[in-house]
């Protein structure tokens, strides 16, 4: 069947960006699995149900136990899994090493971690107003929004951390321009500790 039909469906982002296409068949995802995409994409799943794991537990624990609002919640629990997400992200699925660079790598991802709390705060804000409160309707409703709000840019997120901060081609000009900078900065240091 031709692809782009029901058996050929074909998923990525076209030769234009760099991404390679792969066939939604099971044998399709099964050879794509077995290449280093589709091992970091498996990776990238798994880091982020971590993330929604760990995050609906703290939701669940400022909900239920400090008895917090569901907006503050869902704040509290996204800034304090978003540290872990971000290593997760740079040293295991990309396998990148040294420190997080704050213009390049920190500033970029928590871009998106604060768009996906907005957008998922807006949609427990709408759980919260639509249900009863200390129901387990209300709790569930606000566990299902916050996952949705992030579900909205997961997608997006893969292809901007692959291609754009920690993919194989990410290394541009200023990165050259910042690791230039480090490394006077660090020979500064070491200069100064040197004299001391």
């Amino acid at each position: 069947m031709a692809p782009g039909t029901a058996s050929g469906l074909r998923l990525g982002c076209g030769p234009a960006l760099g991404c390679r296409l792969v066939l939604l068949t099971p044998k399709g995802l099964w050879e794509h699995s077995r290449t280093e995409a589709g091992r970091r994409m498996i990776r990238y799943g798994a880091t982020s149900l971590i993330a929604v794991a760990a995050t609906q537990v703290l939701i669940l624990f400022f909900l239920e136990l400090v008895e917090w609002k569901p907006e503050p919640s869902n704040l509290a629990a996204t800034m304090l899994i978003s540290v872990p997400a971000f290593l997760l992200n740079k040293y295991w699925v990309w396998g990148k090493s040294g420190r997080a660079r704050i213009r390049r790598e920190v500033i970029p991802f928590w871009v998106f971690t604060v768009a996906g709390w907005g957008l998922s705060t807006g949609a427990v804000f709408l759980a919260d107003e639509s249900t009863d409160d200390d129901t387990i309707v209300h709790t569930v409703s606000v566990m299902a929004a916050s996952i949705a709000g992030f579900g909205i840019l997961w997608v997006l997120k893969y292809l901007f951390l692959d291609k754009i901060m920690f993919g194989t081609d990410h290394h541009t000009p200023y990165d050259e321009d910042y690791e230039a900078e480090e490394a006077a900065v660090e020979a500064q240091t070491a200069g100064a500790t040197e004299l001391s």
